[in-house]
């Protein structure tokens, strides 16, 4: 596992790092740094969300071109016939299903992204005591509402609210079954 990280995170980290030590030489804030932090991320990986997006315009244009023939295939016969059927159909247009997972190729290379930064910010400690936008440490989970003796960490909150909402927005134009298949993801 060391190795891993060394290998794939070990790169992303430092660069976040160096990224975050120059937002705070710019801004003064640890906060507002890691808030451009954040920015530089998504702008660099600007390139894969294209892809993907590309990529899963393929797809659907590969599911639209295949989805009449679809449906009378699988009216028409069952079992290996059918199976048999579809296969060919696949091979005359170029397509096999594995390609449908290429679609979340966006998703799993941010994945490392996510990671990097966990990694950097788990173990920064020019963050611990500071405070920042009613969050008090911002090395330590924020802790806002408290009930009982129960902590709920409202920043995780506002976030998957956040993405639940983009989702929503971004999903609008797709089929039910993308629709799903994101929501799931």
């Amino acid at each position: 596992m060391e190795f891993l990280y060394y290998l794939c995170l070990a790169p992303l980290e430092n660069c976040m790092r160096v990224v975050l030590e120059q937002a705070h030489a710019l801004t003064g804030s640890w906060g507002f740094s890691l808030i451009l932090l954040s920015g530089a991320v998504n702008i660099a990986l600007i390139p894969v969300y294209h892809l993907a997006e590309t990529w899963q315009e393929a797809e659907r244009a590969a599911q639209s071109a295949m989805a009449g023939k679809l449906d009378e295939l699988r009216a028409a016969y069952r079992g290996r016939e059918r199976y048999m059927f579809i296969k060919t159909l696949y091979r005359q247009h170029g397509y096999t299903p594995l390609l449908a997972l290429r679609t979340s190729a966006g998703l799993f290379i941010q994945i490392p992204f996510f990671f990097a930064a966990f990694h950097l910010l788990n173990h920064a400690p020019e963050l611990a005591g500071v405070s920042f936008a009613g969050v008090h440490d911002l090395s330590r989970p924020d802790g806002l509402f408290v009930l009982g003796g129960f902590s709920l960490n409202l920043l995780p909150v506002v976030m998957t609210c956040a993405n639940v909402l983009s989702s929503a927005v971004y999903t609008s134009r797709l089929s039910r079954r993308e629709r799903i298949q994101l929501w799931l993801l």
